[in-house]
C-alpha cells in the first residue's frame, strides 16, 4: 500500500514539473512568437518585398499570429505558474472572458485564411493569365483582406455576447466558455465549427493549390527555359507556401481534434486532472508553435527574405553607429577642459605677439646697421 501510495506521489511530482516545463515554454512562445512576427513585419514592409501581393498576405498573417499568441498561452503560463489555485486568467472577470476568447478565435481563423489566401491568389494566377491584370492586383490586397476580416469578426461575435456568466453568491466567480443553460457552448460545440473554420476548409484549399503550383512550375519549367530569377522566386515561394501549409496543419490539427472529440469525454475526477491538464496544455503548445515559427521557416526557405533581413541588420547597425559618433562630435566640452583651451589659446597668442615683436627690433638693427656701413 506504501509503494502504491509513493508510486502515485512519483506520478504527481512528474507530471507537476512536465505542466510547469509547458506553461514556461508557452510565455517563451509568446516572447519569440512576438519577436520574430514583429520583425517579419518589418522585413516584408520593405519597399523590395511589399511590392508583391503574396508578402501583403503574409503581413496580415503575422498580425494575426500575433493576436492570438496571447490569449490561451498566457492562460496557460498564468495558470500553472503564477496562481496558486490554478485560476484560469479568463475568469478574472466577465470582460476577461469575453475578450481573451473572441481575440484568440477571430486571430487564429484569420491567420488560417490569409495564408489560405496566398496559395489561391498565387494558384489562379497560374491558371488565368489576366488574373493579375484583374482581381489579383496589389491595389485590392487590401480589401481581401478586409472582406476576410470583417467575416471572421462577425463569425465570433456571440462570443462577445453570450460566452461566460458570472455567479454572485456566494462567492463571487465567473463561468467561461459555457453558458448559464449550455455547458458546453464553447467546448465542444462552437469548438467543431472552429475545426471546420479553422483547420479542414483552409487546408483542404491550401492542399489543392499548392499541387496545382507545384504541377504547373514543373510543367513550365519543362516547356520553356525562364529567366534566373523569376524562376528561382516562385520556387522560393512555392517551397515557403509548402512548408508553412504542412506545419500549420500538422502542428494545429491535433489540438483541434482533442477539444471536439476528447476533451469532454475525459474524467474531471481530482486523480485524472493532473494528466488531462498535462494533455491540454501540451497540444496548446503544439498548436501555437505553428503561429510562433513562421519567421524562421521564411528564413529557411526564402532568400529574397534572407537578404532583406540582412540589409535591415546592416542599416540598423550603421545608424546606430553613426548615431554614437554624431553624439560624440557633439558632446559638450567640459569646464575645466575649456578653460584650459582657453588659457593655452592665450599664451599661445602672448607668444605670437612677443615673436612678431622681436622680429620687429631686429628688422630695425638691421636697418640701423645697413645705415652705418652706408655713411
Amino acid at each position: 500500500m506504501l509503494n502504491i501510495s509513493n508510486n502515485t506521489l512519483n506520478q504527481f511530482y512528474y507530471q507537476y514539473i512536465i505542466i510547469r516545463c509547458l506553461s514556461i515554454y508557452a510565455l517563451i512562445l509568446v516572447i519569440v512568437g512576438t519577436v520574430g512576427n514583429l520583425l517579419t513585419i518589418f522585413i516584408l514592409c520593405r519597399k523590395n518585398l511589399r511590392r508583391y501581393v503574396t508578402m501583403r498576405y503574409l503581413i496580415a498573417v503575422s498580425v494575426c499570429d500575433i493576436i492570438s499568441l496571447y490569449g490561451w498561452n498566457l492562460n496557460n503560463f498564468y495558470k500553472f505558474t503564477i496562481s496558486s489555485n490554478n485560476d484560469n486568467l479568463e475568469e478574472l472577470s466577465l470582460v476577461h472572458c469575453r475578450i481573451m476568447s473572441y481575440m484568440t478565435f477571430v486571430g487564429l481563423q484569420l491567420s488560417s485564411w490569409c495564408l489560405t489566401a496566398v496559395s489561391i491568389d498565387r494558384c489562379l494566377s497560374l491558371y488565368f493569365l489576366t488574373w493579375k491584370q484583374s482581381y489579383g492586383k496589389l491595389s485590392r490586397t487590401k480589401y481581401h483582406i478586409g472582406i476576410l476580416t470583417v467575416i471572421c469578426l462577425l463569425l465570433n461575435s456571440h462570443i462577445l455576447i453570450f460566452n461566460g456568466y458570472r455567479i454572485d453568491s456566494p462567492n463571487f466567480t465567473i463561468k467561461c466558455y459555457v453558458t448559464r443553460t449550455n455547458p458546453y457552448y464553447i467546448f465542444p460545440i462552437w469548438e467543431r465549427v472552429h475545426l471546420v473554420v479553422y483547420n479542414l476548409w483552409p487546408f483542404s484549399m491550401m492542399c489543392l493549390c499548392n499541387t496545382y503550383i507545384i504541377y504547373a512550375t514543373v510543367r513550365s519549367a519543362r516547356i520553356r527555359i525562364p529567366t534566373t530569377n523569376q524562376f528561382s522566386r516562385h520556387r522560393q515561394l512555392s517551397i515557403m507556401l509548402i512548408l508553412v501549409t504542412f506545419a500549420f496543419v500538422l502542428l494545429t490539427l491535433p489540438s483541434c481534434i482533442y477539444f471536439v472529440f476528447f476533451r469532454h469525454r475525459m474524467s474531471t475526477s481530482e486523480n485524472l486532472r493532473t494528466y488531462r491538464y498535462m494533455v491540454q496544455i501540451s497540444l496548446g503548445s503544439v498548436q501555437f508553435t505553428a503561429h510562433a515559427i513562421n519567421f524562421f521557416l521564411y528564413c529557411f526557405s526564402t532568400k529574397n527574405f534572407r537578404n532583406e533581413l540582412h540589409n535591415f541588420i546592416q542599416e540598423i547597425i550603421f545608424y546606430l553607429t553613426k548615431s554614437k559618433i554624431t553624439a560624440t562630435m557633439n558632446r559638450p566640452v567640459s569646464k575645466t577642459k575649456n578653460n584650459y583651451l582657453i588659457k593655452n589659446r592665450y599664451h599661445i597668442q602672448e607668444s605670437t605677439i612677443e615673436n612678431q615683436q622681436t622680429g620687429q627690433q631686429y628688422i630695425l638693427k638691421d636697418m640701423q646697421t645697413m645705415l652705418i656701413h652706408s655713411e
